[in-house]
Protein backbone atom coordinates (compact mmCIF):
# COMPACT_ATOMS: atom_id res chain seq x y z
CA UNK A 1 0.00 0.00 0.00
CA UNK A 2 1.11 3.36 -0.88
CA UNK A 3 2.00 5.86 1.85
CA UNK A 4 -0.62 8.58 0.69
CA UNK A 5 -3.36 5.52 0.30
CA UNK A 6 -2.63 4.54 3.75
CA UNK A 7 -2.56 8.08 5.16
CA UNK A 8 -6.43 8.67 3.39
CA UNK A 9 -6.86 5.11 5.31
CA UNK A 10 -5.91 6.61 8.55
CA UNK A 11 -8.33 9.60 7.48
CA UNK A 12 -11.10 7.55 6.84
CA UNK A 13 -10.66 5.81 9.94
CA UNK A 14 -10.25 8.72 11.92
CA UNK A 15 -13.76 9.96 10.75
CA UNK A 16 -15.69 6.56 11.60
CA UNK A 17 -14.32 7.02 15.43
CA UNK A 18 -14.94 10.90 15.68
CA UNK A 19 -18.70 10.06 13.98
CA UNK A 20 -19.23 7.64 16.67
CA UNK A 21 -18.13 9.50 19.64
CA UNK A 22 -19.90 12.21 18.54
CA UNK A 23 -23.31 11.24 16.86
CA UNK A 24 -23.44 8.00 18.80
CA UNK A 25 -24.21 5.02 16.71
CA UNK A 26 -24.27 6.70 13.41
CA UNK A 27 -21.24 7.14 11.32
CA UNK A 28 -23.14 9.13 8.53
CA UNK A 29 -22.73 13.18 8.19
CA UNK A 30 -25.26 15.10 6.43
CA UNK A 31 -24.88 15.46 2.92
CA UNK A 32 -24.46 19.30 3.38
CA UNK A 33 -21.46 18.33 5.51
CA UNK A 34 -17.91 17.21 4.79
CA UNK A 35 -15.00 15.88 7.20
CA UNK A 36 -12.25 17.52 6.67
CA UNK A 37 -8.13 16.29 8.20
CA UNK A 38 -5.48 18.58 7.69
CA UNK A 39 -1.83 16.28 8.16
CA UNK A 40 1.51 16.94 7.60
CA UNK A 41 3.72 15.37 5.06
CA UNK A 42 4.67 13.21 7.41
CA UNK A 43 1.49 12.27 8.09
CA UNK A 44 1.07 13.91 11.82
CA UNK A 45 -2.62 15.44 12.18
CA UNK A 46 -2.80 18.86 12.86
CA UNK A 47 -6.45 19.28 12.74
CA UNK A 48 -10.04 17.79 11.49
CA UNK A 49 -13.32 18.88 11.65
CA UNK A 50 -16.71 18.83 10.16
CA UNK A 51 -17.67 21.65 7.63
CA UNK A 52 -20.22 22.75 5.35
CA UNK A 53 -19.70 21.54 1.81
CA UNK A 54 -19.03 24.86 0.14
CA UNK A 55 -15.86 25.39 2.44
CA UNK A 56 -12.17 25.54 0.38
CA UNK A 57 -10.11 23.58 2.66
CA UNK A 58 -7.08 25.13 1.21
CA UNK A 59 -7.80 28.38 2.76
CA UNK A 60 -6.38 27.14 5.90
CA UNK A 61 -2.91 28.46 6.71
CA UNK A 62 -0.53 26.30 6.16
CA UNK A 63 1.90 25.05 8.87
CA UNK A 64 5.03 27.57 9.74
CA UNK A 65 8.24 27.03 8.10
CA UNK A 66 10.70 25.24 10.27
CA UNK A 67 14.90 25.51 8.98
CA UNK A 68 14.87 22.79 7.36
CA UNK A 69 11.59 22.59 5.19
CA UNK A 70 9.27 25.22 3.29
CA UNK A 71 5.49 24.47 2.89
CA UNK A 72 4.42 25.59 -0.37
CA UNK A 73 0.66 24.69 -0.48
CA UNK A 74 -1.96 21.13 0.48
CA UNK A 75 -2.63 18.32 -1.34
CA UNK A 76 -6.46 17.22 -1.27
CA UNK A 77 -7.53 13.75 -1.44
CA UNK A 78 -11.25 12.88 -1.34
CA UNK A 79 -13.37 10.49 -0.68
CA UNK A 80 -17.22 11.10 -0.69
CA UNK A 81 -17.61 13.64 1.93
CA UNK A 82 -14.01 12.81 3.48
CA UNK A 83 -11.03 15.33 2.48
CA UNK A 84 -8.29 15.00 3.55
CA UNK A 85 -5.19 17.95 3.32
CA UNK A 86 -2.10 16.58 3.07
CA UNK A 87 0.75 20.03 3.22
CA UNK A 88 3.02 19.83 0.71
CA UNK A 89 6.65 20.90 1.43
CA UNK A 90 10.22 21.44 0.12
CA UNK A 91 13.33 20.87 1.80
CA UNK A 92 15.50 23.81 2.32
CA UNK A 93 19.39 24.12 1.76
CA UNK A 94 22.06 24.81 4.38
CA UNK A 95 24.04 28.38 3.70
CA UNK A 96 26.94 28.53 5.79
CA UNK A 97 29.88 31.22 5.37
CA UNK A 98 33.28 30.70 7.23
CA UNK A 99 35.93 32.79 7.73
CA UNK A 100 39.51 31.12 5.98
CA UNK A 101 39.79 29.54 9.84
CA UNK A 102 36.80 27.87 9.76
CA UNK A 103 35.06 30.70 11.89
CA UNK A 104 31.43 30.79 11.06
CA UNK A 105 30.45 34.18 9.81
CA UNK A 106 26.87 33.29 9.53
CA UNK A 107 24.18 30.72 8.41
CA UNK A 108 21.08 30.26 6.89
CA UNK A 109 18.87 28.16 5.50
CA UNK A 110 16.84 28.96 1.69
CA UNK A 111 14.92 27.05 -0.68
CA UNK A 112 16.60 25.37 -3.70
CA UNK A 113 14.38 27.32 -6.05
CA UNK A 114 16.55 30.70 -4.54
CA UNK A 115 20.19 31.50 -5.40
CA UNK A 116 22.79 31.80 -2.77
CA UNK A 117 22.30 35.94 -1.57
CA UNK A 118 25.16 37.76 -1.40
CA UNK A 119 27.66 38.19 1.70
CA UNK A 120 30.03 40.43 2.02
CA UNK A 121 34.02 39.31 2.52
CA UNK A 122 35.77 39.96 5.62
CA UNK A 123 37.57 43.15 5.42
CA UNK A 124 41.32 43.40 4.19
CA UNK A 125 43.84 44.37 6.79
CA UNK A 126 48.13 45.47 6.40
CA UNK A 127 48.32 41.36 6.02
CA UNK A 128 46.24 39.99 3.96
CA UNK A 129 43.87 40.06 0.77
CA UNK A 130 40.11 38.31 0.81
CA UNK A 131 40.10 37.30 -2.63
CA UNK A 132 36.32 35.82 -2.83
CA UNK A 133 34.19 32.63 -1.34
CA UNK A 134 35.81 29.05 -2.12
CA UNK A 135 32.48 27.08 -2.61
CA UNK A 136 32.20 23.13 -1.46
CA UNK A 137 28.90 21.86 -1.23
CA UNK A 138 26.59 18.42 -0.85
CA UNK A 139 23.17 17.51 -1.42
CA UNK A 140 21.95 19.39 2.26
CA UNK A 141 24.56 22.30 2.92
CA UNK A 142 26.50 24.78 0.65
CA UNK A 143 29.72 26.04 2.48
CA UNK A 144 31.46 29.21 1.62
CA UNK A 145 34.83 29.65 2.95
CA UNK A 146 36.57 33.17 3.00
CA UNK A 147 40.00 33.01 0.17
CA UNK A 148 42.54 35.25 1.30
CA UNK A 149 46.61 35.75 0.02
CA UNK A 150 49.22 37.61 2.20
CA UNK A 151 49.89 41.40 0.78
CA UNK A 152 52.94 41.74 -0.60
CA UNK A 153 52.92 45.20 0.44
CA UNK A 154 53.31 44.28 4.06
CA UNK A 155 56.80 43.24 2.86
CA UNK A 156 57.73 45.72 0.35
CA UNK A 157 59.86 47.75 2.76
CA UNK A 158 61.67 44.69 4.11
CA UNK A 159 62.39 42.34 1.56
CA UNK A 160 64.61 43.37 -1.75
CA UNK A 161 66.43 41.86 -4.64
CA UNK A 162 70.03 41.76 -4.26
CA UNK A 163 71.91 42.02 -7.71
CA UNK A 164 75.68 41.23 -6.94
CA UNK A 165 78.12 42.88 -8.88
CA UNK A 166 81.76 42.00 -10.34
CA UNK A 167 85.04 44.18 -10.12
CA UNK A 168 83.57 45.75 -13.31
CA UNK A 169 80.56 46.52 -12.07
CA UNK A 170 78.90 44.07 -14.03
CA UNK A 171 76.19 41.94 -12.55
CA UNK A 172 77.28 38.07 -11.66
CA UNK A 173 74.30 37.21 -9.73
CA UNK A 174 71.03 37.73 -7.78
CA UNK A 175 69.14 36.81 -4.42
CA UNK A 176 66.94 38.12 -1.76
CA UNK A 177 67.55 39.81 1.66
CA UNK A 178 65.47 41.25 4.12
CA UNK A 179 65.74 44.33 6.43
CA UNK A 180 65.76 43.33 10.01
CA UNK A 181 65.04 47.17 11.66
CA UNK A 182 64.71 50.79 10.19
CA UNK A 183 68.11 51.70 10.39
CA UNK A 184 68.33 49.69 7.43
CA UNK A 185 69.82 46.20 8.73
CA UNK A 186 69.82 43.37 6.42
CA UNK A 187 70.72 39.48 6.36
CA UNK A 188 70.93 37.48 3.48
CA UNK A 189 72.84 33.95 2.27
CA UNK A 190 76.62 33.77 2.56
CA UNK A 191 76.69 32.45 -0.80
CA UNK A 192 74.39 34.92 -2.34
CA UNK A 193 77.22 37.75 -1.99
CA UNK A 194 80.40 35.95 -1.32
CA UNK A 195 81.80 36.09 -5.25
CA UNK A 196 80.91 39.53 -5.82
CA UNK A 197 82.83 43.15 -5.07
CA UNK A 198 79.57 45.07 -4.61
CA UNK A 199 75.75 44.74 -4.30
CA UNK A 200 72.69 46.72 -5.07
CA UNK A 201 69.25 46.33 -2.90
CA UNK A 202 65.91 46.89 -5.16
CA UNK A 203 63.05 47.25 -3.40
CA UNK A 204 59.54 46.81 -5.17
CA UNK A 205 58.43 50.42 -4.17
CA UNK A 206 58.21 53.25 -6.45
CA UNK A 207 60.75 55.86 -6.86
CA UNK A 208 59.18 59.04 -7.70
CA UNK A 209 61.91 61.31 -7.15
CA UNK A 210 64.06 59.74 -10.14
CA UNK A 211 61.58 58.66 -12.13
CA UNK A 212 62.58 54.59 -11.42
CA UNK A 213 59.88 51.89 -11.23
CA UNK A 214 62.37 50.74 -8.54
CA UNK A 215 63.83 51.72 -5.08
CA UNK A 216 67.91 50.99 -5.40
CA UNK A 217 69.98 51.20 -2.26
CA UNK A 218 73.73 50.08 -2.21
CA UNK A 219 74.69 48.05 -0.06
CA UNK A 220 77.60 49.48 2.48
CA UNK A 221 79.22 46.04 3.74
CA UNK A 222 78.52 43.70 6.22
CA UNK A 223 79.40 43.23 10.07
CA UNK A 224 79.31 39.36 10.01
CA UNK A 225 79.00 36.65 7.98
CA UNK A 226 79.64 32.73 8.05
CA UNK A 227 80.61 30.14 5.40
CA UNK A 228 78.62 27.39 7.08
CA UNK A 229 75.86 28.65 8.15
CA UNK A 230 75.44 30.40 5.13
CA UNK A 231 74.41 33.83 6.96
CA UNK A 232 75.20 37.58 5.80
CA UNK A 233 74.98 40.39 7.81
CA UNK A 234 75.22 43.76 6.94
CA UNK A 235 73.57 48.00 6.22
CA UNK A 236 72.35 49.52 3.15
CA UNK A 237 72.77 52.78 2.63
CA UNK A 238 70.56 55.37 2.65
CA UNK A 239 67.79 53.31 4.16
CA UNK A 240 66.32 55.95 6.13
CA UNK A 241 64.35 57.67 2.80
CA UNK A 242 62.35 55.18 2.39
CA UNK A 243 61.80 53.57 6.26
CA UNK A 244 58.26 54.45 6.85
CA UNK A 245 57.59 51.24 3.99
CA UNK A 246 59.53 48.76 6.69
CA UNK A 247 57.34 46.47 8.99
CA UNK A 248 58.29 45.78 11.86
CA UNK A 249 59.87 41.83 11.94
CA UNK A 250 59.33 39.74 14.70
CA UNK A 251 61.03 36.47 14.80
CA UNK A 252 60.07 32.92 16.42
CA UNK A 253 61.92 29.95 17.01
CA UNK A 254 58.75 28.28 17.09
CA UNK A 255 57.14 26.10 14.26
CA UNK A 256 55.46 22.80 14.09
CA UNK A 257 55.08 20.19 11.20
CA UNK A 258 51.49 20.86 9.04
CA UNK A 259 51.65 24.31 9.81
CA UNK A 260 50.83 26.95 7.13
CA UNK A 261 54.23 28.42 5.65
CA UNK A 262 54.95 31.48 3.49
CA UNK A 263 58.40 31.84 1.43
CA UNK A 264 59.18 35.74 0.69
CA UNK A 265 61.64 36.67 -2.00
CA UNK A 266 62.51 37.07 -5.95
CA UNK A 267 63.00 33.62 -6.92
CA UNK A 268 63.62 32.85 -10.69
CA UNK A 269 65.09 36.40 -10.18
CA UNK A 270 61.78 37.77 -10.81
CA UNK A 271 61.09 41.34 -11.25
CA UNK A 272 58.12 41.23 -8.36
CA UNK A 273 58.34 40.31 -5.14
CA UNK A 274 56.05 36.92 -4.55
CA UNK A 275 54.48 35.32 -1.82
CA UNK A 276 54.32 31.20 -2.36
CA UNK A 277 52.26 29.37 0.60
CA UNK A 278 53.13 25.63 1.80
CA UNK A 279 53.40 23.94 5.13
CA UNK A 280 56.12 22.89 7.45
CA UNK A 281 57.43 19.25 6.47
CA UNK A 282 60.11 18.76 9.04
CA UNK A 283 63.82 19.69 10.39
CA UNK A 284 66.67 18.57 7.95
CA UNK A 285 70.78 18.04 7.74
CA UNK A 286 72.68 16.15 5.46
CA UNK A 287 75.95 14.58 6.82
CA UNK A 288 78.23 17.62 6.73
CA UNK A 289 75.59 20.36 8.07
CA UNK A 290 75.03 17.66 11.22
CA UNK A 291 78.57 17.88 11.73
CA UNK A 292 78.70 21.12 12.20
CA UNK A 293 75.37 21.35 14.17
CA UNK A 294 73.54 22.96 11.04
CA UNK A 295 69.94 22.11 10.33
CA UNK A 296 66.73 23.67 7.85
CA UNK A 297 63.59 24.33 8.37
CA UNK A 298 62.04 21.87 5.32
CA UNK A 299 59.05 23.79 3.34
CA UNK A 300 56.96 23.17 0.66
CA UNK A 301 56.31 27.00 -0.02
CA UNK A 302 58.10 27.51 -3.25
CA UNK A 303 61.60 28.01 -3.50
CA UNK A 304 63.81 28.46 -6.93
CA UNK A 305 67.47 30.54 -7.58
CA UNK A 306 66.94 33.61 -6.52
CA UNK A 307 64.92 33.09 -3.26
CA UNK A 308 68.03 32.81 -1.33
CA UNK A 309 68.31 35.07 1.34
CA UNK A 310 64.35 35.44 1.58
CA UNK A 311 62.21 34.57 4.59
CA UNK A 312 60.32 31.89 5.58
CA UNK A 313 57.06 33.11 7.55
CA UNK A 314 54.15 31.15 9.40
CA UNK A 315 50.51 32.78 9.33
CA UNK A 316 51.46 35.52 11.52
CA UNK A 317 54.30 36.81 9.64
CA UNK A 318 56.73 36.33 11.84
CA UNK A 319 59.62 35.13 10.93
CA UNK A 320 60.95 31.12 11.10
CA UNK A 321 64.31 31.13 9.11
CA UNK A 322 65.94 32.63 5.93
CA UNK A 323 64.97 30.62 2.41
CA UNK A 324 68.63 29.04 1.86
CA UNK A 325 68.53 26.22 -0.09
CA UNK A 326 66.00 23.70 -2.24
CA UNK A 327 65.89 19.43 -2.32
CA UNK A 328 65.13 18.57 -5.91
CA UNK A 329 62.65 16.41 -6.97
CA UNK A 330 64.60 12.87 -7.32
CA UNK A 331 62.05 12.45 -11.01
CA UNK A 332 62.48 16.41 -12.65
CA UNK A 333 66.18 17.72 -11.55
CA UNK A 334 64.91 21.15 -12.58
CA UNK A 335 62.29 20.95 -10.00
CA UNK A 336 62.68 21.76 -6.49
CA UNK A 337 60.24 19.47 -4.41
CA UNK A 338 60.81 21.60 -1.01
CA UNK A 339 63.53 24.39 0.17
CA UNK A 340 65.56 24.34 3.30
CA UNK A 341 65.33 27.32 5.34
CA UNK A 342 68.19 28.69 8.31
CA UNK A 343 65.94 28.99 11.19
CA UNK A 344 66.12 32.00 13.61
CA UNK A 345 68.11 30.38 16.49
CA UNK A 346 70.91 30.08 14.42
CA UNK A 347 71.48 33.40 14.12
CA UNK A 348 69.66 34.89 16.89
CA UNK A 349 72.68 35.76 19.02
CA UNK A 350 74.68 37.09 15.63
CA UNK A 351 71.83 40.04 15.29
CA UNK A 352 72.70 41.92 19.01
CA UNK A 353 74.58 44.67 19.22
CA UNK A 354 75.03 45.56 15.70
CA UNK A 355 77.89 48.38 15.31
CA UNK A 356 78.03 50.24 12.25
CA UNK A 357 81.63 50.75 13.16
CA UNK A 358 82.44 46.80 12.82
CA UNK A 359 80.88 47.22 9.18
CA UNK A 360 83.99 46.21 5.97
CA UNK A 361 83.29 46.35 2.67
CA UNK A 362 82.50 43.83 0.70
CA UNK A 363 85.70 43.39 -0.61
CA UNK A 364 87.67 43.42 2.44
CA UNK A 365 85.33 40.89 4.05
CA UNK A 366 86.13 38.30 1.12
CA UNK A 367 89.85 39.66 0.33
CA UNK A 368 89.43 38.90 -3.35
Amino acid sequence: MSKKALLLLKAVLLVVVLSVLLGGSSCSIKEDKVFVTWMDTDGTLIESQTVTSNYDPTERSLPNDSELWHYTDWTISRSGNVIVCTAKRIAKKHIVWKNYNGEILKELYITEDKSVPAFDLPQNDDKWIYEGWEQDSDKKQIVLQAKRKPNTNFFIGNVFQIVVKDSKGEPIGSGSGFVINDEGWFITNNHVIENGYSATAFFDIKDSENGHQYTQKSVIGGVYHDQKKDIFIGKLEGYDKIKDYYSPIVFTEKYAVGENSYSVGYPNSSIKMEINSGTILEEYSDIYSKIDGIYYVLSNSYIAPGSSGGILVNENFEVIGITSMGLYSESNKDYYVSGGSIPYLLFKKNLENLNENDIKSIFDIYKK
